[in-house]
């Protein structure tokens, strides 16, 4: 067994019924609603972009430039699988969508912003939608 290079990784079992529990997205595809700035990808960009859930398909774009993303800009459920998620709630299979979902780029190579400034404004806002998982999607 490989140990850790942090220490012990921390771990909570997840007992919630899907059933009735709030899911939120959070993608490192660079997604974010066609009305907010894009991603300074040279730069390393470190911010999030709030996205809601009451956003439509088509206001949706990529502004990562270091992934092949053709298939997400034929689909952009491919790495925000937000309208999936919708469709899943409203059969009944998830419990429900959170308010805000989260767009950041994942070439980020100073990460001291992204841990001291961005991650506790997405845990804020996840806290205040009463979120209950997270899926994760790289792009």
């Amino acid at each position: 067994m490989v140990k850790p290079i942090f220490g012990e990784i921390p771990i909570t079992k997840f007992t919630k019924p899907a059933t009735e529990a709030v899911f939120a997205l959070v993608t490192t595809a660079g997604v974010h609603l066609k009305t907010q700035p894009i991603f300074d990808v040279e730069a390393g960009d470190p911010s999030v972009r709030f996205i809601p859930s009451t956003a439509e398909e088509n206001g949706l774009m990529i502004s990562h430039t270091h992934f092949d993303r053709g298939d997400a800009d034929r689909d952009i459920n491919c790495v925000f699988p937000l309208f999936r998620l919708k469709e899943l709630a409203k059969e009944g299979i998830i419990g429900g969508v959170a308010h805000t979902h989260y767009g950041l780029m994942g070439y980020t190579p100073n990460t001291s912003p992204l841990v001291d400034e961005t991650i506790p404004l997405i845990l804020k806002q996840l806290q205040e939608d009463k979120v209950d998982a997270v899926i994760l999607n790289p792009g």
